[in-house]
């Protein structure tokens, strides 16, 4: 036996003597799989294989995970410098073992794509110790570049869209990560990441024969994991992946990892309050509830860091810091606004000041605190006890200023939107109360989704919806982070296309109560609890009131409001 030959006889024995202790599932590793022992001992040194390996020269111990040990070597006749991973066979005798570490050297070299760590080659040396050569990064892993600290919005969108991006491409090819975390992504010298560790990855129709699961085992990292992953044998899907995401996003932005009741990036690290939003939604315990994908996450993420949606509207108030309006175009003609006043008529129906004047959810409109005599309240510049209450809005509307995303256009007085997601700012204060009613009057000409209004209380900004999801449901979204098939506070509102529907909406502090076509549908009590604007809207974190159609055009006809 010549003498490299005898050198890789030995390389099994070798590498088992240092790590049969730690063992897949034993100390050094990231996830919470049930194999492995309870020590740890040293990894063989690199010198004692430098020539053990065809074609490569170990040059140093890189370091050891749940998947065996890494070393640095140099691919001699190329001069580049490769990481080597090794997996001894005595040191981990289960050959599911052996299955995930062949199964990363396939789906490693299936997934060409610049984000993804490039594989160089594979192989098992003659005592069955398999081993996988790929591109060495020289910065490390992100969990390291991140250091346990805060990180502005923009570097953080960077970062998670190239993780995205590896991701998507992952998720094409029927591969699902479910290790994903920062020790996992791997930094190069320029900056760039590349995704790694795909030894727990779960694959469809990649032609792998072995499955990884096996009774009582979970497989990933704990702080990391989705709800689905947390029972043995659970199906996993994108959205697991997504999850993850999720919570690396919240690492970067806070240098936390979400637990419990965590503090919102808002509030922690000043992030726009969309992006609590969207965090919320990648967290959700139900897989069908978050984004559609790592892709549309990251796409979503960015759209909040730049201000602006993909249609190029701003995403954020312009001229003021912090999404601040930097002005508000004044109301026109006191006419029209009695005109507002009198075809408001026909909503207070006798029915509803009966119902105003009988109930004890909601405050009605007469019980609100009275305006102090040197400070009246302010409707975009007009007082509003000079126009007995209700205003008029849509006349100051200018498509290309307040819209936040999407098409708009006027047709005469009217204001319509177009087949995209569309959001539009309202040219109106909101009084420091949250006392105030909007009403509106409409027709959905298309599309099968939600028509509806942006709102603001004082437990937070979002959404009334009728006709979303193709469901035919009327109600508020976005509260405690659930959307309202989650939440299911909601009540049956199917819109017809071609017809006219009225809406009202009274806000009191943090309570709101909805009309349509004259009758209340529900009232919602926000007290203690959190209400957010769906981040799938991207209208922006300063949207307080506004309109929105989701892929459904609408004509407008005419939006009123009135401050108490």
């Amino acid at each position: 036996m010549s003498e490299p030959e005898k050198r890789a006889a030995d390389t099994g024995d070798l590498l088992a003597r240092g790590l049969a202790a730690a063992g897949p599932g034993g100390p050094g590793t990231g996830g919470t799989g049930a194999a492995g022992g309870t020590g740890r001992r040293e990894a063989p040194s690199a010198e004692s294989l430098a020539e053990v390996f065809p074609g490569l020269r170990v040059v140093a111990l890189a370091g050891r995970g749940g998947m065996g040990v890494v070393y640095r070597a140099e691919q001699t006749r190329l001069g580049r410098a490769v990481a080597v991973k090794i997996l001894p066979p005595v040191a981990t005798p289960d050959p599911m073992a052996r299955e995930r570490f062949e199964r990363e050297a396939r789906v490693l070299s299936g997934l060409n794509h610049p984000n993804v760590l490039q594989i160089f080659d594979f192989g098992a040396l003659a005592d069955g110790t398999l081993y996988l050569v790929t591109e060495w990064a020289d910065g490390g892993d992100l969990a390291g570049l991140l250091g346990g600290r805060a990180h502005g919005l923009a570097e953080v969108c960077g970062w998670v869209g190239q993780i995205a991006s590896a991701l998507d491409a992952a998720h094409a090819r029927g591969v699902v990560h479910r290790d994903l975390k920062p020790a996992n992504v791997l930094v190069r010298a320029d900056g760039r990441l590349a995704l790694a560790d795909f030894g727990l990855a779960h694959t469809q129709g990649a032609g792998f024969t072995t499955a990884l699961t096996l009774s009582g085992t979970i497989f990933g990292s704990f702080d990391y994991m989705a709800p689905e992953q947390m029972a043995p044998g659970a199906a996993v899907s994108p959205a697991t992946d997504v999850y993850a995401l999720g919570v690396m996003t919240y690492q970067m932005l806070t240098g936390r990892v979400p637990k419990g009741a965590f503090t919102k990036p808002s509030r922690l690290a000043g992030a726009p309050v969309v992006v609590d939003a969207l965090i919320d939604a990648a967290l959700a315990n139900e897989a069908a509830l978050r984004p559609g994908g790592a892709g549309e996450f990251a796409r979503r993420l960015a759209v909040a860091a730049g201000g602006r949606s993909e249609s190029g509207a701003w995403g954020r108030g312009k001229g003021g810091e912090g999404g601040k309006r930097s002005h508000l175009p004044w109301i026109a003609g006191v006419g029209a606004l009695a005109i507002a006043a009198a075809w408001w008529l026909f909503l207070a129906s006798p029915r509803t000041r009966d119902d105003q004047a009988e109930r004890g959810g909601v405050v009605a409109a007469q019980s609100s605190p009275p305006v102090a005599p040197d400070a009246p309240r302010r409707v975009a510049g007009v007082a509003a006890e000079a126009v007995e209450g209700w205003a008029s809005l849509l006349a100051a509307v200018e498509p290309t200023r307040d819209a936040a995303n999407g098409t708009w256009s006027r047709r005469g007085a009217e204001l319509v939107s177009g087949g995209d997601v569309c959001a539009l700012r309202l040219p109106v204060r909101v009084p420091e109360n949250f006392n105030y009613d909007v009403a509106m009057e409409f027709t959905r000409t298309g599309g099968r989704n939600s028509v509806g209004v942006f709102l603001a209380t004082s437990a937070g900004n979002g959404v009334f919806e009728l006709d979303a999801w193709e469901r035919g449901l009327g109600g508020l979204q976005m509260i405690n982070g659930q959307e309202m098939r989650a939440h299911g506070e909601h009540f049956p509102a199917s819109l017809r296309n071609g017809e006219r529907q009225r809406v009202l909406l009274e806000v009191r502090g943090a309570r709101v109560r909805a009309l349509w076509n004259g009758e209340v549908r529900r009232e919602w009590d926000l007290r203690g609890r959190r209400f957010t604007n769906n981040w799938m809207w991207e209208a922006g974190a300063d949207m307080t009131l506004g309109l929105c159609s989701w892929r459904s055009p609408a004509v407008f006809h005419r939006v009123d409001f009135r401050a108490h």
